[in-house]
């Protein structure tokens, strides 16, 4: 991963691993999860990671601790903060980062200064700069080293690789360092003005990061230069007219910068193509995705089918903009928990599959893991995940009354709420699940059915045990729709 340390990767796939975990765990448990690594590498990268968090959170209003007990085990604690803090520190004090990082900012630099300033020798740094290189071929890209340390490919895909690995690197563009933040901010609220686009912190955040990497390419002087299928995509659009506060910018450079936020996704933000009537293929598409849609999840009104046209559109625009590796979309699934869908909402995640199935046979341009993920997430805006819970039947009772029973469903079904829709019986046998405080639950079983016997005063060991049933209730569900 742009040859990044593997310690670095360790500390935070560790870090990962423990802030999903509700209980100490030891290390040899931590190991099993991680995959790799020896025992004492992880205790030693725990270790590390202990007096790296003491350092950085200091602040009464928010906290995180890493816990090392040697007859508890590991637990990570933390209130008030989602740890990029953290993260932005392991990756700045990675070596490969700050190659990175200084020769996207500087363009080229001594490698011998380089050198004395990070206290490593010259052959470790060809090493480095070796292995970084391997991963920048995926965005025609590479980093020469002589002398001097000289970033090599075209601006434009510069610019592109500048904003995916900055966004990586600075969750939160107050983070960046060496700049004056606030008048980055200012000039960002007089681009929304001048868009009139909506203010809010996601606007902000990307118009700031793309005005950083212009006026930082501007100060090297680092000229934009398209192919055609660039000056295609570009001449797709009409433009507002640049506004006179960006004094340095000229034309190209003012389309470039609307075109990028366009296709980093940006809120409420759309470009106006400049003949619609021949944009046969997205015409197309945007059809068989909104019949897709009504046939797997409903109909849409005519408000919703112009937000889904020109999503499609932004979509699209992003790939050829922002065409994201394997690898990539691996890291951004993960960062926004898009990886554990299918186990999570595994209804939900069938009914889009069989909608994405549809809809790519019928428009295979669309058929990309990039657009798969940009449609689910716009699925899930017109179709709440809440949908497509398991619907599962259940039988609940107490030895001691109907309003014990009646106090003990609603506190299981609150319980669930978010993961299943209860629909709870008078007749054990029109469950698919009884559960009961006493062991005569049994006595009402019929083929096929499941039981679960709980204490009156329900604990999380029950609720454990009732999860675990349902569950299985589910898979067994899945598993006959699969014949």
């Amino acid at each position: 991963m742009l040859g990044m340390d593997k310690n670095t990767v360790l500390k935070i796939q560790i870090i990962e691993t423990l802030d999903g975990l509700q209980s100490p765990i030891s290390l040899k448990e931590l190991q099993e999860k991680i995959g790799y690594a020896s025992l004492g590498t992880i205790r030693v990268n725990c270790k590390e990671l202990q007096a790296i968090i003491e350092e950085l959170y200091t602040d009464e209003d928010y906290f995180l601790t890493l816990r090392m007990d040697n007859g508890r085990g590991i637990q990570l604690d933390r209130s008030s903060t989602n740890l990029q803090s953290l993260t932005s520190y392991l990756y700045k004090h990675d070596l490969a980062c700050e190659i990175i990082r200084t020769i996207l900012t500087k363009r080229k630099i001594s490698a011998i200064q380089f050198c004395m300033d990070k206290n490593i020798s010259e052959s470790k740094l060809r090493r480095k700069i070796k292995e970084i290189n391997q991963d920048l071929s995926d965005y025609d890209l590479y980093i020469s080293c002589s002398t001097k340390i000289s970033l090599k490919g075209r601006e434009v895909d510069v610019r592109r690789f500048y904003y995916i690995f900055f966004r990586g690197l600075y969750r939160q563009f107050s983070q960046v360092e060496r700049i004056n933040i606030e008048s980055y901010f200012q000039l960002a609220n007089q681009v929304e003005d001048y868009l009139k686009l909506s203010n809010n912190p996601t606007n902000l955040e990307m118009i700031c990061f793309w005005l950083l990497i212009t006026n930082q390419s501007l100060s090297k002087k680092s000229e934009l230069i398209f192919n055609n299928t660039e000056k295609a995509l570009l001449n797709r659009f009409k433009y507002p007219k640049k506004p006179a506060f960006l004094k340095t910018w000229n034309t190209n450079e003012w389309r470039f910068f609307l075109y990028a936020i366009y296709s980093s996704l940006l809120n409420d933000f759309e470009l106006q193509p400049k003949n619609s009537s021949r944009d046969l293929f997205f015409n197309q598409a945007v059809s068989h995705w909104i019949k897709s849609f009504t046939t797997h999840f409903r109909p849409l009104n005519s408000r919703e089918q112009k937000y889904v046209g020109s999503k499609l559109k932004q979509h699209y625009a992003a790939l050829a903009f922002f065409r994201l590796n394997d690898p990539m979309i691996d890291e951004l699934g993960n960062n926004v928990a898009l990886n554990h869908v299918q186990s999570q909402f595994p209804y939900y995640y069938r009914r889009f599959n069989t909608f994405w199935q549809e809809f790519t046979q019928a428009v295979p341009g669309y058929d990309y893991r990039q657009l798969r993920i940009y449609s689910f997430l716009t699925c899930v805006n017109l179709y709440s995940l809440e949908n497509c819970l398991p619907e599962i039947s259940v039988y609940a009772f107490s030895e001691h009354s109907d309003l014990f029973s009646i106090f003990i469903q609603e506190k299981i079904n609150l319980y669930f709420k978010n993961r299943y829709h209860l629909t709870f019986v008078e007749a054990p046998r029109e469950a698919q699940v009884i559960i009961g405080t006493t062991p005569a639950c049994k006595n009402f079983l019929s083929e096929g059915q499941e039981s679960v016997i709980i204490r009156s005063n329900i604990t999380a060991t029950d609720y454990t045990d009732i999860e675990t049933i349902l569950e299985k209730i589910v898979r067994k569900d899945l598993a006959q729709a699969e014949k």
